[in-house]
């Protein structure tokens, strides 16, 4: 199985997303983003039912089109992996293992470059008036937001070169996106109790990030040793299904 392939790699890579939303460039902006794709605000009064139909679409157009553009940068690091993993799998994986270690301590903020922590937020005239025009959103604003995110995008993109394959890089990429993404769509469906839960995780973004930066140490330990490999063998003998 090449690098990247296993179950734990993408579990890894989702859960990477998901602190990715957690950050404090985005969680705190979810209302203003969803508010400005949609252009109905989290907060305002009206027919539940109407507002839910209202935001659905735009919110998955959005969702989407940053999905794109992660899972471009992921195929293209996984083509780039694909010139140098067959003679060299071994030295990737240990490289691989202490950016991802080296990531996850960037998370907790040990001595994070202050350029990395500021958001680069796209400034855009006026809201998108189509779905297209809300997928083009996406892709801007994946953009504005890869430099506050990119601990945790580095991790995930170390994987997708680690992994040799540009269709793996690209499916890594798209399952981390999948972590930044869902919690867009629920907000976007479920209009009323998002305002209470980003409450909650606002609140919780220290511990959030140590989790999340705690998992990026240990799968990089677990790669950088090639215990890894050795975990993912034994998942594989376990069913057809890992």
């Amino acid at each position: 199985m090449l690098l990247g392939a296993d179950p734990i790699s993408f579990a890894v890579v989702f859960a990477a997303g998901f602190v990715s939303f957690a950050s404090p460039c985005v969680l705190p902006l979810v209302p203003a983003y969803l508010g400005f794709v949609t252009g109905v605000g989290l907060s305002a009064d009206g027919d539940r039912a109407a507002r839910r139909a209202d935001m659905a679409l735009p919110t998955f157009a959005f969702v989407l089109g940053f999905s794109m553009m992660f899972a471009a940068l992921g195929a293209s690091a996984g083509l780039f992996g694909s010139t140098i993993l067959l003679e060299n799998r071994r030295p990737i994986e240990i490289v691989g293992g202490i950016l991802v270690v080296a990531m996850g301590l960037l998370l907790l903020g040990k001595g994070v470059p202050k350029f990395l922590m500021r958001e680069r937020r796209m400034q855009l005239a006026r809201k998108p008036a189509t779905l297209a025009g809300a997928g083009l959103t996406g892709v801007a604003f994946a953009v504005g937001w890869t430099p506050c995110i990119g601990p945790t995008l580095a991790a995930a993109l170390t994987l997708a070169a680690a992994s040799g394959q540009a269709p793996l890089g690209a499916a890594l990429l798209f399952v981390y996106s999948l972590g930044l993404g869902i919690p867009f769509l629920l907000a976007g469906l479920f209009v009323h109790q998002a305002s209470t839960a980003t409450d909650f995780l606002k609140k919780r973004l220290n511990l959030i990030s140590a989790v999340g930066a705690a998992v990026l140490v240990v799968f990089g330990v677990l790669l950088a040793t090639g215990e890894l490999t050795r975990i993912t063998a034994q998942l594989q003998s376990v069913g057809p299904l890992l």
